[in-house]
């Protein structure tokens, strides 16, 4: 997994890591926006699709080493690999002088393939935890409609080798929750019912993982809300209610699938709009 950025922010190493590529319809992924507008964004290939990253997180501090999202982690069918032109990036820790026994909590926003199929690698014909010392955190609603999924939702989980294998180590949340001294999640629905953002606090800055209640910068706007996410209203009202917090608060906003700007500061322009002020 290659490296795209790093800070050193009060004493804690804070890496985005890249899991590879992929391309996505752009419709499909600015729902009711028409193309004349999203295409101002990002220039669509010849089968409408647009080019996006899957950033992941890795925190280290005071013993700690924590990993947010892992991936698409070679789970997926060709066919699929073909349509979504995924181009996955080798082994997600090999840019890093880390262990996967070092992981000590592995953070998911959603369980979606694209978000936590890394969190899973096989050995002879069954998969295993890929972080075998890590406690895996995802929100109890979140898990129980995956195990529920239905026609709409089950083409996004990969339940037998992915989330059976991580029962045995896996925290179910309810709620927002502090998960260790610098680590918190806040429900932030949408998306899906109960996908949850990341906070880091490391004492001279706060991060804020929004996963894909923001999925790229250029989601920003409050209308600009993906087809994917199950109740777009939610979103909608939601994705304010963090940026607001996000200004108020002066965090550093991670994206999960922007190609262009993994991280960043919000402002608010006189207007009201939102706009990133890029971190250095």
């Amino acid at each position: 997994m290659a490296i795209v950025d790093y800070k050193q922010s009060g004493g804690c190493d804070v890496w985005i890591l890249s899991a590879g590529s992929v391309r996505m319809d752009g419709g499909a992924m600015f729902g009711v926006v028409p193309r004349p507008l999203w295409e101002r964004c990002y220039v669509p290939d010849e089968r409408n699709r647009i080019g996006l990253t899957m950033n992941c997180l890795l925190v280290r501090e005071q013993g700690e080493v924590v990993l947010i999202e892992t991936g698409f982690g070679g789970k997926v069918t060709e066919k699929l690999r073909e349509i979504y032109a995924l181009n996955e990036s080798d082994g997600l820790l090999a840019s890093l002088e880390v262990t996967p026994e070092e992981i000590t909590r592995v953070v998911l926003t959603h369980l979606h393939q694209d978000h936590a199929g890394g969190c899973t690698v096989q050995e002879g014909e069954e998969y295993v935890p890929a972080f075998p010392n890590a406690t895996y955190y995802v929100q109890k609603g979140e898990w129980e409609d995956a195990e529920n999924a239905d026609g709409q939702t089950v083409n996004g989980y990969r339940y037998d080798e992915v989330m059976r294998p991580l029962s045995p180590v896996l925290s179910l949340l309810d709620g927002d929750e502090r998960i260790c001294p610098f680590v918190e999640v806040v429900v932030t629905p949408g998306h899906t019912r109960r996908h949850q953002s990341v906070l880091v606090h490391t004492g001279e800055d706060t991060f804020c993982f929004v996963g894909d209640l923001i999925p790229t910068t250029h989601h920003l706007k409050p209308i600009y809300v993906m087809a994917y996410d199950l109740y777009p209203r939610q979103t909608y009202l939601v994705k304010q209610e963090i940026m607001e917090r996000a200004v108020s608060e002066n965090w550093i906003m991670v994206w999960p699938h922007d190609p262009d700007v993994a991280w960043g500061r919000l402002r608010r322009d006189d207007a009201g709009v939102y706009e990133v002020e890029y971190v250095t």
